[in-house]
């Protein structure tokens, strides 16, 4: 079994492709061994931009600082486009562009759409063809009430500017339907047709490389840049949900220092909004440990599941959003089904009941967890409990060496075993409870909430981060 792991270091004097810097990738095998280190695209996972340099190759150095060839010309016309009025123009759903009918000609047998009005130029996305390439330039436009719950958390925050990563839909309803300004950045150059530079820049998300050069990162930095009255930005972005989150934490902290050093400021961290499945939380909170889940089923229109209509999944979209914001601070609409929990002081899904042993609303994919007494751990309610594992799990017979060794220990957080076989016995010369809590035996709180346990690991917590003797400090949630 081999690992691929990305070495995050300066890239800006590696190799470029079309999207910029790439990222250097380390192969080892189970060993640890090196098999292979190379250079690579930060933005194809699917093989479309094949570029694959490794390290000590000969064209490594011809490579590091030459940009992709802008075609002169190209931003005349794209103005020219804009400027025309709508009945002027025509979409090629074959050539994915814009055009004038001067030109319609050159489209002999294309499939075009000529009746465009203001309303479909101000907002694209109701006539765009989706990208769907699921590794690089998935897109998933949010339904209306899911854009409806977003622009009021926006006004109750006061969020007065919004930088709009890979989120069209919401960039487009900002710029129509409310006061709050918005700044896209998008890999799609489709939408150079639609916006001029001060409301779109054509940008990658994984390596924070905006295509138009200098010029186009100094209209971003304008748009960080607090004006008289200090202005409230925030970051919202919507990836491919297969794309690599550090790369995207990487981008999100770069922007958060340009911010600072733009303004004259020192660690102010500006809010940010990451939509991405429930079931991704870990690599999420592994990447920004400030960042929570929020109990918010995102829908979108285009997605055959994501959703809550009759054909979208049982238990509804698995889509959440995270934030640094407070979450006492993130009210989700009651007309939505939305309730707030007084215990954990903050709003959940109606289906989600509070647990008083975990003393929290546990669930996570949209069904009602229920609580294990023999893992005394909330679990999702088809779990069945294994006594060899000493774990709740989905299926029964299942593999247990198999299951376990994908597991991370609730104790030390490290992956491979169960509580059951983790060394903190041994270590610390305690006996296991088979009732309960399992170092104190305890059936009012669960291990992670136990102050023996805290105690004896002197264990605290640090920006969102458990440091304890057994480990260097892991990501809440993992524990």
């Amino acid at each position: 079994m081999t690992t691929l792991k990305l070495i995050l270091e300066n890239i800006e004097e590696h190799p470029r492709c079309e999207h910029g810097p790439t990222i250097l990738f380390h192969r080892t095998d189970e060993k640890g061994n090196t098999l292979e280190k190379y250079y690579s695209c930060s933005a194809s996972r699917s093989g479309k931009c094949s570029i694959k340099i490794a390290v000590n190759s000969s064209s490594v150095r011809s490579q590091a600082k030459s940009d992709p060839i802008k075609q002169p010309g190209t931003f005349k016309k794209y103005e020219e486009i804009r400027k025309a009025e709508p009945e002027a123009k025509f979409f090629c759903f074959n050539c994915q562009a814009l055009s004038l009918k001067s030109d319609l000609d050159n489209h002999s047998g294309h499939t075009v759409r000529t009746n465009l009005k203001k309303t479909d130029i101000l907002q694209p996305t109701q006539f765009l063809t989706p990208l769907s390439e699921n590794g690089d330039e998935a897109q998933y436009f949010f339904s209306e009430k899911t854009l409806e719950c977003f622009v009021k958390l926006f006004n109750e925050l006061g969020i007065t500017k919004v930088i709009c990563m890979g989120a069209p839909r919401l960039h487009e309803h900002l710029l129509t339907k409310t006061n709050t300004d918005s700044l896209m950045l998008d890999i799609d150059k489709r939408f150079y047709y639609f916006y001029d530079c001060n409301k779109f820049l054509r940008y990658n998300m994984f390596n924070n490389y905006f295509f138009d050069g200098f010029e186009a990162k100094e209209t971003f930095l304008g748009f960080l840049r607090n004006s008289g009255l200090i202005d409230k930005i925030c970051i919202f972005t919507d990836p491919p949900f297969g794309c690599r989150t550090e790369l995207l934490a990487r981008s999100i902290n770069e922007i958060n220092r340009m911010y600072n050093k733009t303004n004259c400021v020192t660690q102010h961290v500006l809010p940010t909004f990451w939509i991405f499945p429930y079931f991704m939380e870990n690599y999420v909170r592994t990447e920004m440990p400030s960042m929570e889940m929020i109990d918010y089923h995102v829908e979108y229109t285009n997605h055959g599941t994501y959703h809550n209509k009759e054909k979208g999944l049982k238990h509804g979209s698995p889509v959440r959003f995270f934030t640094n914001i407070l979450q006492e601070l993130i009210r989700l609409p009651k007309d939505q089904g939305y309730v707030y929990c007084k215990q954990c002081r903050r709003s959940v899904h109606k289906t989600n009941k509070h647990c008083k042993i975990c003393n929290s609303c546990t669930s996570k994919n949209g069904s009602t967890y229920k609580h294990c007494t023999k893992c005394n751990w909330c679990v999702k309610p088809n779990y069945i409990h294994c006594q060899k594992c000493g774990r709740c799990t989905q299926r029964q017979d299942h593999e247990c060496n198999i299951y376990s060794a994908q597991l991370s220990c609730r104790i030390c957080s490290k992956k491979g075993h169960t509580e059951r076989k983790c060394s903190f016995w041994k270590l610390h010369n305690v006996k296991i409870h088979n009732g309960g809590c399992l170092v104190c035996g305890s059936s009012k709180h669960t291990l992670c909430e136990c102050s023996k346990r805290k105690q004896i690991l002197k264990e605290f917590c640090f920006l969102g981060k458990i440091y304890n003797e057994m480990n260097d400090g892991v990501s809440q949630t993992m524990i």
